[in-house]
């Protein structure tokens, strides 16, 4: 990771290109171990580091400039976040695959060990994580608190599951509240399933003296069994909705979740229509996308001005006007199209930085300076610019204010 950081360091990233390395290389780059075992909490601190650098202060050196807790920044898009998995969450994601595996009793020969050497015949929810085990048993078993909710098992004959430790009631496991001492006094056993607690008559067999110590047990629906079928194991997710198991969804399951009523940081056009607070640069009205960027006073006064620039005379105060032009136009490289994309990106970036410097730094622009820095942005990039046409470039060199030293060197007019 330091190497493929080091290298794009060189290059002149923008934000949304570092998020885009990120989360296509940076964020793959542990995958394959994140699957063999659980990453030692040093690792992922070190590893979220690095990225957390990259991303916020393009890899350079020096105290972390970020604009929120790194926990915002691993919530997904749609939730006001950057989209960046935690490290963290899809290691445990991934390691619940092992865990499926023995539950399910899956053919291979890791499987076959486990339950002949570590389980022994034993339920795996039951099992106590201590004494003298292997670092790896150690944390496969540590992450079960995690996982145990959400695996149910969907009763068919109810043959299969077990009637105490398994979930497949709103009461599982029944094993929480009735102790073995109390499972054997009633006749039973450790290993009972689901069918062996109802009788032919399609009733419980709790014993009468449970009324009074676990009354909650009688006001559980009976299941309907059909003995020719078999139980089976589901993933449960935050909603209750039962599905196919998959790291995918175990991960949208256990990952972290923060409070999406909570304005999260998004660079200009990653922003969403958020209508949570007063915008920062009128303080006239509620903060949305298409409010911050173009209805907002200030804001208007800013596209009034750098739109004398250039082409944009179709573009009206909306979000929606300016992606229909952006969408005409992506593919054109005619030079005054450029121009007008750049000067959009610009735009775009600078009004919502100033809204993020005034919301976390208390630090505030006049319209004419965030015109000033938008401008000579604009010219500085074309300044690298290769025109195909001397009189396009000397057009557009002449309105921009750029100037041409005897060496043919651009520089600010």
């Amino acid at each position: 990771m330091d190497k493929k950081i080091v290298n794009w360091a060189t290059k002149a990233l923008s934000f949304a290109g570092r998020l885009q390395l990120i989360n296509s290389v940076l964020s793959s780059m542990h995958i394959y171990w994140a699957s063999v075992f659980i990453i030692l909490a040093r690792v992922v601190k070190d590893l979220e580091k690095r990225i957390r650098r990259f991303l916020w202060n393009a890899g350079s050196d020096g105290r972390i400039r970020a604009m929120v807790a790194w926990e915002a920044v691993c919530l997904p898009k749609n939730e006001g976040g950057l989209g960046i998995r935690s490290i963290s969450d899809v290691n445990k994601s991934l390691m619940a695959n092992h865990i499926w595996s023995i539950i399910t009793n899956r053919d291979s020969i890791w499987v076959r060990l486990i339950h002949d050497y570590k389980l022994k015949g034993r339920n795996f929810w039951e099992i106590p994580c201590r004494g003298s085990m292997s670092w790896g048993w150690r944390k496969i078993l540590s992450i079960r608190h995690t996982i145990r909710p959400h695996i149910w098992s969907s009763v068919q004959s109810g043959a299969q599951t077990n009637v105490w430790s398994d979930m497949w009631c709103s009461l599982s496991p029944l094993s929480a509240f009735i102790s073995p001492r109390a499972i054997a006094n009633a006749g039973f056993s450790l290993q009972s399933s689901v069918a062996d607690v109802i009788d032919q008559n399609g009733h419980w067999k709790w014993p009468q003296a449970w009324l009074d110590l676990f009354p909650v047990l009688f006001t559980l629906s009976v299941p309907n069994l059909v003995p020719s079928s078999i139980d089976r194991l589901v993933w449960k997710d935050l909603d209750g909705k039962m599905c196919e198991f998959q790291s995918a969804q175990v991960w949208n399951t256990i990952r972290n979740r923060e409070n999406q009523d909570r304005l999260t940081v998004w660079e200009a056009g990653s922003l969403t229509n958020l209508n949570l607070m007063c915008c920062p640069l009128c303080y006239a009205d509620r903060e949305s996308r298409d409010h911050l960027f173009f209805r907002c006073s200030f804001a208007d006064q800013v596209w009034s001005n750098v739109k004398t620039f250039v082409q944009l005379g179709s573009v009206d105060n909306s979000w929606d006007s300016l992606l229909h032009w952006v969408d005409q136009h992506s593919s054109s490289k005619k030079a005054d199209y450029v121009v007008c994309k750049l000067l959009i990106a610009a735009s775009s970036y600078y009004i919502g930085q100033e809204r993020n410097n005034r919301i976390f730094k208390n630090h505030k622009r006049t319209v004419d300076q965030v015109v000033e820095v938008i401008k000579n942005s604009v010219r500085l990039r074309l300044m690298g610019f290769r025109f195909r046409v001397a009189s396009t470039k000397k057009r557009i060199f002449k309105l921009w204010k750029i100037e041409e030293n005897e060496d043919n060197v651009a520089k600010p007019g």
